[in-house]
């Protein structure tokens, strides 16, 4: 079974892909040929499967998921661009680095904003993508166009796609490290999980967050507001783990669903298989909470 993600990673300009300028190397890098990368690319034809989930606090999430060749060859092209090192304070998509772990930076503080990106995905537009491999690689312009039309569906970054989550970080990198910037100016701890940022400290400034927003604005983006959260002198929420005060918890949520499925398992008939593998996971889960 191939690796999703490399062991190793290098400098962004250690990339294959930085300044590449040759379609026959593009399509080698890919494990695909020119015919295939075409077709694949061709945006006239249907490339993916569509249909919505239902968020776990409410609303819609639609979904599209790419065909298995198109979603093969991303998923090759994923792996090249998470062997790019990113900052220590970006938690999620970097391989060994969980939402436990972005909870524990946080839990010796007192304050906290929380801030979430309305629409992360959609608002990636194929612009800024291509933006992104023809100024940030300085790959060729074709060679951007290329793969922007790749992993693009509709115009922007699909959500299902196995390149979505690590080129959403990537487009947006210059904004990432002056948020980063704003909040160690003012002496606080930013960290980032996909599109959910967190900002600690002693006491958080409302210049400080409006600092940050503005640079979200200024990339075209937009703060979930329904979502923001400021809390003080307490634990906070913190992308599924309780972190503050020395310390990081399981939510109450997560501990009824633990004993939901304790019970569930014990009680006779129904898919055993099913319940065990249900009752793992919530122990997993809670386990890794736990031992932070």
């Amino acid at each position: 079974m191939k690796k999703k993600r490399p062991a190793n990673t290098h400098r962004l300009e250690q990339s294959c892909l930085y300044k590449l300028s040759s379609p026959r190397l593009l399509v080698k890098h890919l494990y695909t040929t020119q015919r295939a990368m075409n077709a694949l690319s061709d945006t006239s034809h249907v490339r993916y499967r569509y249909w919505v989930e239902k968020k776990k606090k409410g609303g819609d999430r639609p979904i599209s998921a790419p065909f298995d060749e198109l979603k093969r060859v991303q998923s090759r092209l994923a792996y090249i661009l998470h062997g790019i090192k990113l900052p220590d304070y970006v938690f999620a998509p970097v391989k060994g680095r969980s939402y436990v772990d972005n909870g524990k930076v946080h839990r010796n503080q007192r304050a906290f904003c929380l801030l979430d990106i309305k629409d992360f995905y959609p608002s990636c537009t194929e612009a800024k993508i291509v933006g992104f491999f023809l100024n940030t690689m300085k790959c060729d312009l074709d060679i951007a166009v290329s793969l922007a039309r790749l992993v693009c569906d509709k115009g922007s970054l699909p959500q299902g796609s196995p390149t979505s989550p690590i080129l959403a970080y990537l487009a947006y990198s210059e904004m990432w490290d002056a948020i980063h910037a704003h909040a160690i100016a003012s002496g606080n701890t930013f960290s980032l999980y996909a599109d959910d940022l967190t900002i600690s400290g002693d006491r958080i400034l409302g210049s400080t967050i409006w600092k940050i927003k503005k640079e979200v604005y200024k990339h075209g983006l937009h703060i979930n507001s329904n979502k923001e959260q400021w809390v003080f002198n307490r634990p906070a929420s913190v992308t599924g783990t309780i972190t503050g005060c020395g310390k990081v918890r399981l939510p109450n949520k997560q501990h009824k669903e633990l004993a939901k499925a304790k019970a569930e398992f014990s009680r006779p008939g129904g898919n055993r298989k099913k319940k065990g593998n249900v009752l793992r996971g919530r122990t997993a889960q809670a386990q890794q909470v736990l031992k932070a």
